[in-house]
């Protein structure tokens, strides 16, 4: 299944969970749903998919002679460092360790609070996760960016020679990560702020996301700024979605938006 699929089918799971459980919180829940909200969200994920689905072009792949002929000079100094890393093994460690830190909600069942408003929080997981996979697709599809490895004689030459070798900007796996990572520190703290626990969590939480970036890094798929643009829109992504969902926070809402050239989302504060 290709990432658009992939993207629809979250963008999809979101919506139908949206329809199913809006209205649907415990009384004690620092959350609640509600139409209005969920189906603003999932009419913008909706949207946004669709705009980043619009975007995302397949580029040519770069032929043997193009790769000859780039300069690791040409990149700036703070990124330039990462064209001397190249490992698969890093590369799929990080595949294994995002499946570890995108699974970790799965915790927030062990306390009793949280699973009794597991409905809530299936649903605001399933809206961070749909948008923390469909905003890298706007960058990846629009700025054509050469992966680090791409530069380095060690790297392998069919890898080099791919579409997906011309998509590094910016990280998928880092604006998940830290879209679950945030996630799962800023809903358990809550459930139960001024905790101890929370604070750990928060730290061994963001630790982990971290560890995903240095993976990206060290393997050579990611520059840096690659890195740190995907973990700021996956830690907004991560923050924003339950602070919308709390009471209190009615001001705050996600819409769709159509005013650029492709379609896509907003944030909007009402004062």
């Amino acid at each position: 299944m290709d990432r658009t699929r992939r993207i629809a089918c979250l963008v999809l799971l979101a919506a139908v969970l949206a329809a199913v459980l809006a209205g649907r919180a415990s009384g004690e829940s620092p959350y609640r749903l509600g139409w209005s909200k969920d189906g603003r969200i999932a009419g913008a994920s909706a949207v946004a998919g669709v705009g980043a689905a619009l975007a995302g072009r397949t580029p040519e792949p770069l032929t043997v002679p193009e790769i000859n002929e780039l300069s690791r000079g040409s990149i700036n100094p703070f990124d330039r460092s990462a064209t001397w890393r190249y490992s698969d093994r890093i590369g799929e460690a990080s595949d294994v360790l995002l499946g570890a830190v995108v699974a970790a909600p799965l915790a927030l069942m062990l306390d009793a609070r949280v699973r009794e408003d597991w409905e809530t929080c299936t649903l605001m997981y399933a809206e961070t996760m749909a948008l923390a996979v469909i905003l890298p697709a706007f960058g990846k599809g629009t700025v054509d960016r050469i992966r680090p490895f791409v530069y380095n004689p060690d790297a392998p030459m069919d890898r080099k020679t791919t579409s997906d070798a011309r998509k590094s900007f910016f990280s998928r796996h880092t604006s998940v990560a830290f879209a679950s990572a945030v996630f799962v520190s800023t809903v358990y703290g809550d459930y139960h702020p001024g905790s101890a626990a929370g604070r750990c969590l928060w730290a061994g939480s963001i630790l982990a996301a971290a560890a995903v970036g240095a993976m990206r890094y060290e393997s050579g798929k990611h520059f840096p700024t690659d890195i740190v643009a995907g973990a700021a829109a996956g830690s907004a992504v991560g923050y924003i979605i339950p602070r919308i969902h709390r009471i209190g926070g009615e001001r705050l809402s996600l819409r769709p938006d159509f005013r650029g050239s492709r379609p896509g989302l907003a944030l909007e504060l009402r004062i």
